[in-house]
């Protein structure tokens, strides 16, 4: 059984390296005509992932996260009031009204990096912490994902890219539910997960410099860099324990 998990791991693990860097060597046209299934692939494969090596109620928390974070989406396209009116294209063509489905996969990968901030918080603060965070990624991946990979379009222009800006009062608010369910949670993000979420940020950040995207694009490095410093503090100060 063990064999076989490690096989997964591994599986999963390749296939999602693959999917990235095929995703950005389509980017720069080295890869033309690539297949329309890829892009759901890469993050229905990465937030399983995430999912494998979620434990205890994390596990359950990131499931039901990723099923209101799509819940959102639909009454944010239907309605237009959430984050503002905006519409999907097809380069997530498997949709439910009008939504990506692997957009549960999207709200599952970011709310995992955005815990690795705050996983050690245990105050009061954790919920507002985690929703501000939402925010400064939202800046990272709303313009690249826009303008660069095209994923939707907005109705109405904002100052920030073009992106109106109770899009990311709505990301703010909206968040709130979500870091609630997560501090009644108490699991940390493992670090094969956290991995992952990086990886996605990273992708996205190398989309944005190869579109000439540079604030949103640097602003992702520097998440990631943080992100690996904070690991490396967590590690020090659990083998300090040990």
């Amino acid at each position: 059984m063990n064999d076989i998990k490690k096989t997964l791991k591994f599986i999963g693990f390749f296939f999602f390296v693959i999917l990235l860097v095929g995703g950005i060597l389509a980017e720069i046209g080295t890869i033309e005509n690539t297949p329309s299934w890829a892009p759901n692939l890469f993050m229905i494969i990465g937030s399983l992932i995430i999912l494998f090596f979620s434990k205890g109620k994390l596990l359950y928390s990131l499931i039901f996260i990723g099923i209101l974070g799509f819940v959102y989406e639909v009454l944010g396209v239907k309605i237009g009031i959430l984050f503002g009116s905006y519409n999907y294209t097809n380069v997530f063509n498997i949709k439910l009204f009008s939504v990506p489905l692997v957009m549960i996969s999207a709200w599952i990968i970011i709310t995992n990096f955005c815990l690795t901030f705050i996983q050690s918080i245990k105050n009061k603060f954790f919920i507002l912490y985690g929703s501000a965070i939402m925010v400064i990624i939202d800046l990272v991946v709303d313009p690249i994902a826009v303008h660069g990979l095209k994923i939707w379009t907005w109705d109405e222009k904002g100052r920030y890219f073009d992106i109106p800006t109770h899009n990311f009062l709505g990301w703010f608010f909206l968040s709130i539910p979500i870091f609630t369910i997560l501090y009644l949670s108490k699991n940390k993000v493992e670090k094969q997960s956290r991995l992952i979420s990086n990886l996605v940020i990273c992708f996205f950040s190398i989309i944005g410099f190869i579109n000439e995207i540079y604030f949103p694009s640097i602003l992702g490095v520097f998440l990631v860099i943080l992100n690996f410093l904070l690991f490396i503090k967590e590690m020090r100060m659990k083998s300090n324990v040990i």
